[in-house]
């Protein structure tokens, strides 16, 4: 009775196997990795300051308190950029959610007149605040790390002089289905002195281009994976009103997933968030005291604290 069973489970599986169709092998056509690596600096590069609308969806799920997901009925929300002097960052950067014009919800950013990053929330009665040091080596984390945001975006460049650090690591994803060329970017931490892994950028490994990255890992010192950004729908930057325009329109994905991960028993906060971006340009229409940390009242700042390595983003804040 034993082997009709045995039989029955290999037909089955067999049957199983064969109804999900071909998966499409990877390439054969392989562009150096250092191409693919200049193409997306090329890109980065070319956006020195942006303004975009935002549609936006954030799942909370702090500690001893209900999950809540909060989304905005339209484009209200807000992302604003504005590179720095190192092109590895940091970068005053901050996304606001927001009910209405008026009406803010939480911020969260970096200022580099302030020299540090930031997030506050503000959802009815619940409401708290947190700020660390730029370049800070140890301490408690941020519930999440605007660094590790703005990285995801594919607007900043990645590390690419080969005999210092940061660095990029390049290889390839040679699974059929998810065939990726594969950009690891490395450091010394500030605390051992060892190398790590900061984060993976998988890009699509196409017989044609254009190679974009898909999917972003974000790692914690220990190595493991506490953010996984998806990336779609690339669409141009109005960089019109440049003084100097690049003679292409540089792009950005508009539908950004981001989704954070439990790591050494200690919760998300941040659960998720969905972005979809619109309007986006170059226009030179803010400042970058929009940056600042300035939580509202009634939200008191913690105390100021230095996350574990809040420089997780472009890598110039370990400088």
């Amino acid at each position: 009775m034993i082997r009709p069973c045995g039989k029955l489970a290999w037909a089955l599986a067999a049957g199983l196997l064969g109804s999900g169709g071909c998966v499409e092998p990877c390439p054969q056509t392989l562009v150096p990795l250092t191409d693919v690596l200049a193409e997306y600096n090329a890109n980065a590069d070319a956006v020195e300051r942006l303004w975009a609308r935002a549609t936006m969806s954030v799942t909370l799920d702090a500690p001893n308190a209900p999950a809540m997901t909060w989304r905005s009925g339209s484009p209200t929300c807000l992302l604003l950029l504005r590179k720095g002097r190192d092109r590895l960052g940091p970068h005053d950067f901050v996304l606001i959610g927001r009910e209405t014009a008026a009406v803010e919800l939480f911020r969260l950013g970096s200022s580099t007149a302030q020299g540090m990053y930031y997030f506050w929330y503000r959802f009815g009665e619940r409401g708290k605040a947190w700020s660390a040091r730029h370049g800070a080596a140890s301490g408690p984390r941020l519930p999440i790390d605007p660094a590790q945001v703005l990285s995801v975006l594919a607007v900043c460049a990645l590390p690419d002089d080969p005999d210092k650090l940061p660095a990029v690591a390049v290889g390839m994803r040679n699974v059929p289905g998810d065939c990726a060329y594969v950009l690891t970017v490395i450091d010394r931490d500030r605390g051992s002195g060892r190398l790590r892994f900061k984060r993976e950028v998988l890009f699509r490994w196409t017989k044609e281009g254009p190679r974009r990255p898909y999917r972003v890992h974000v790692f914690d010192q220990a190595g493991r994976r506490v953010m996984t950004a998806h990336l779609k729908d690339y669409r141009p930057i109005d960089v019109s009103d440049l003084d100097d325009p690049p003679d292409r329109e540089p792009s950005l994905p508009t539908d950004i997933e981001i989704v954070c991960h439990d790591v050494g028993g200690v919760q998300a906060v941040v659960r998720r968030i969905h972005l979809v971006l619109s309007e986006m340009t170059a226009e030179d229409k803010w400042d970058r005291s929009a940056c600042d940390f300035k939580p509202p009242a009634g939200v008191a700042p913690a105390a100021m604290a230095a996350p574990a390595r809040s420089d997780d983003g472009d890598g110039g804040s370990t400088r």
